[in-house]
């Protein structure tokens, strides 16, 4: 067996197992989101990279379907969906600023945003500058900030209203405990609704 492949399974098994110890705050979370659902506040999902892809699958179980076919849509948004608007601000502006502008059209008090980050932002090495942006809008204008992170959590930690941080370094084993975590919040969601 190939030991770099050993290797990222074992760790992935090692974060999987610890996972259990987060099982009270995923339900604490998956509550909170049901309760901003039945206020008729809306939920964003963003992250970079990887994170945007996981971000993106997670919006669609919940607006199309995860196991309970008939299930209601709910209202969950992917910030920079639209390729149009975020090549035009990024070529005309800079990157770093377009997922705060477009949660500034869309967002009001009491809605939520999920960050999905394994660094969890960084200023010296200049990771997910965007992210930390977003964050710092959020509690400026009282949008309930949520995020699932790794590496210690870096900046986004300290602006989280809640944040879970995967104890892992392994970028890959981080996403996809993060997308356990979203799995069991959707599961949640079907059995609400």
């Amino acid at each position: 067996m190939n030991q770099t492949i050993l290797n990222h399974y074992n760790e992935s098994l090692r974060v999987y197992r610890l996972l259990i110890n987060f099982l009270p705050e995923i339900e604490e979370i998956s509550k909170l989101l049901l309760k901003i659902i039945k206020k008729k506040n809306s939920i964003f999902v963003y992250g970079n990279g990887g994170s945007f892809s996981d971000s993106s699958h997670f919006v669609g179980e919940l607006t199309a379907t995860y196991e309970k076919k008939f299930r209601k849509p709910l209202p969950f948004y992917l910030l920079a969906s639209n390729a149009a608007a975020v090549t035009a601000w990024s070529n005309d502006f800079n990157f770093i600023d377009y997922a705060e502008r477009e949660l500034s059209a869309y967002a009001k008090k009491g809605d939520c945003l999920i960050l999905l980050s394994t660094s969890g932002g960084n200023f010296k090495n200049k990771q997910s500058l965007n992210l930390i942006k977003l964050a710092k809008y959020c509690r400026k204008n009282k949008i309930y900030l949520l995020s699932l992170l790794g590496k210690g959590g870096g900046e986004l930690k300290k602006y989280s209203n809640k944040y879970i941080i995967i104890p892992s370094n392994n970028t890959g084993s981080i996403q996809e405990a993060h997308k356990m975590i979203l799995h069991s919040v959707c599961a949640f969601m079907d059995n609400s609704f």
